[in-house]
Parts: C-alpha cells; sequence; structure tokens
C-alpha cells in the first residue's frame, strides 16, 4: 500500500500543470458543494418549507457523530505514515477515517435530492462527491478506505436520518 501512495504522489508531483488542475478541482468542488446547501436552505426558508427543520438537522447531526467517531478513531494520513508530502496545502495530524469532505458532500446531495425542487442537483452534487473524493486520495490526504466509508456515511446519513425525522 505505501508504494501505492508513494508512486501516485511522486507521479502528480512531477506533473505541475495535472496537480495544478487537481487543487483547483478541490478547491472548486468543495466551494460549489458548500455553498450549495445554504442555499438550498435559504430557499427551503424562504419558501417555508416543513422539509427546513430536517434539512438542517440530519446533516449537522451526521457531520457530529462522524467527527465524534473520527476523533476516537484518530487514523493517520498517507502523509504521516509514508513519506510524502501532500500535494494540497494539509498538516492536519491524524483524523483520516472517514473524510469528512466526502461525508459532508454526500449528506448535501442526499438533502438535494429528497428536499430540493430540482432533485437533479443531487445527483450533479453526488458526481462531484466521487470527484473530490478521488481527488483527495490522489493528492495524498486520505486513503481509498477513507474516502469509501465518507460515502457510505454519507448515504446512511441521508436514508437513515431522513427515514427516521
Amino acid at each position: 500500500m505505501e508504494l501505492f501512495y508513494v508512486s501516485m504522489v511522486e507521479w502528480f508531483a512531477a506533473h505541475k500543470k495535472i496537480t495544478a488542475v487537481i487543487r483547483w478541482m478541490n478547491k472548486i468542488v468543495t466551494i460549489l458543494v458548500m455553498l450549495s446547501y445554504p442555499a438550498l436552505l435559504i430557499y427551503l426558508l424562504i419558501t417555508k418549507s416543513s422539509l427546513l427543520y430536517r434539512a438542517i438537522v440530519v446533516p449537522l447531526d451526521g457531520f457530529i457523530i462522524l467527527s465524534v467517531f473520527r476523533y476516537f478513531v484518530n487514523r493517520k494520513r498517507p502523509y504521516e505514515l509514508y513519506e510524502i508530502k501532500p500535494l494540497i496545502e494539509k498538516d492536519t495530524k491524524g483524523k483520516s477515517f472517514p473524510s469528512r469532505h466526502v461525508f459532508s458532500a454526500v449528506a448535501i446531495a442526499a438533502t438535494f435530492w429528497l428536499w430540493s425542487p430540482f432533485p437533479v442537483l443531487g445527483v450533479v452534487i453526488a458526481a462531484l462527491s466521487v470527484l473530490l473524493a478521488a481527488v483527495r486520495v490522489m493528492m495524498g490526504v486520505h486513503f481509498i478506505s477513507d474516502v469509501c466509508a465518507g460515502i457510505i456515511c454519507g448515504v446512511a446519513c441521508g436514508l437513515i436520518g431522513y427515514v427516521l425525522l
């Protein structure tokens, strides 16, 4: 596994233009997904939708539970375990599993899919979530299992949370 991550990060580090595009994708996807959520909440507020409470509570509860879980698991990141420098600015120690970026993006995608008047946006955000997951691995800040767990937890948050409420 070490050889995979070291080789991958070294390859991207050697290809500066590709790395610049991937860094840009990391920023843009994160910003797009994280701005879309308050936009949906504002829409639900303006339309006086009864779904506003659920759209706030379910992702928030999932985020808190995931954050506490990550704190106790405290899994090291690839750049901590292997001799690699992450290709995006990152100096966080531990708390790698599951990926909170990916979890949040998937939970937001589920919220859009279920509660937005434009459920296709949920599909778009889900696709962006997968792209974000790949970028986080390529840049050496998460293991594949971290982002896969983030996806699974985000889907579970959406399904379980919205069914229970």
